[in-house]
Formats: structure tokens, sequence, C-alpha cells
């Protein structure tokens, strides 16, 4: 599906953070491998890889994945994941959830989220929101037991806009 993308989200600084971490983290265990000091004489060679590629694959999530808001639709991308698109004519239902800052977008009355979008794990998640809500479909029920939707619509975050710079 070709959907021309008018504005990406990125993860946020914390999500970035993490993912460096897990860069330093996997460094220092390939270091301590290669210089006979690590825990290879504690674990098993295969401990150490699973722990190699579940830091790897962190640091891929929180560098590299993104959302995009097009005029047709929205797409989250995450690096070792199928990337999800939907389209805002599929959308059915709209849910803010209480316990979290979060979108979840069904193309089902009912169910699990077809996709989900926290404001821990992206940057500008106000601005992110009202991109989303602008472009819904009339038809769209929206559940907003939280009353967030009419803060995002006049621009504000709920959480406060967690600002950061566009590398």
């Amino acid at each position: 599906m070709q959907t021309k993308c008018r504005q990406r989200t990125r993860t946020s600084r914390l999500q970035r953070g993490l993912s460096v971490l897990s860069v330093g983290a996997l460094l220092l265990l390939a270091v301590l491998e290669a210089t006979d000091e690590g825990p290879l004489l504690e674990l098993s060679l295969v401990n150490v890889m699973l722990t190699g590629a579940t830091l790897l694959a962190a640091a891929g999530y929180g560098l590299r994945a993104t959302v995009r808001v097009s005029e047709t639709a929205v797409r989250k991308t995450r690096p070792l994941w199928t990337d999800n698109v939907l389209r805002f004519e599929d959308i059915q239902r709209l849910h803010l959830p209480v316990t979290t800052e979060a979108l979840w977008l069904y193309t089902e009355p009912n169910g699990s989220p077809d996709l989900s979008i926290e404001a821990q794990s992206f940057e500008r998640f106000g601005s992110l929101a009202r991109r989303v809500l602008r472009r819904l479909p009339q038809h769209t029920e929206i559940q907003d037991p939280a009353g967030r939707v009419e803060h995002y619509r006049r621009g504000g975050d709920a959480a406060g806009e967690n600002q950061t710079d566009d590398g």
C-alpha cells in the first residue's frame, strides 16, 4: 500500500536512551568475551548469544521505530516486526485508556487493538494524537474515559509535551 507520508514521529528520548544503554551493554559483553574475562565460564554460549540478540533488538527498536501519519493512513514501523498500517477509513474505534497515555486503534468494534501508540515510546505525542484525531472518519467511535480528546484537539499534551530535537 502506497501512502504519501507527511509527518514522522520517532521514539522518545527515554526509548533512545535505553537503546544506547543496550548498545553499550552489548559492546561490554563483546569486549569481556573477546578478552576471556566474560561470563562464558558461568553461562553457556547460547545464553550469551540470546542476551546479545535481545540487547541488539532493544537497541534497534529504540533507535529505528517510527510512526508516520499521512492523509490516508497511520503507519507504525519497528525493526524486526511487520509494519502496522491502518487506513483511516478502516478505523472503527479509537480508545484512549485511563491507565496509560496512548491511542488504541481498532478496525473491528470488539477485540484487541490493531495498532497502539504509547506516549512514553514516541516523542511529541500530543501533536501525533492531534494529527490522528483530525483524520478519523465521522463514523469512528471514540472512547475517552480520561477526557483527553478535547485537550489534544486544542493542541495540548495531557502529560506535558515531551519535546525533543528533530535530529
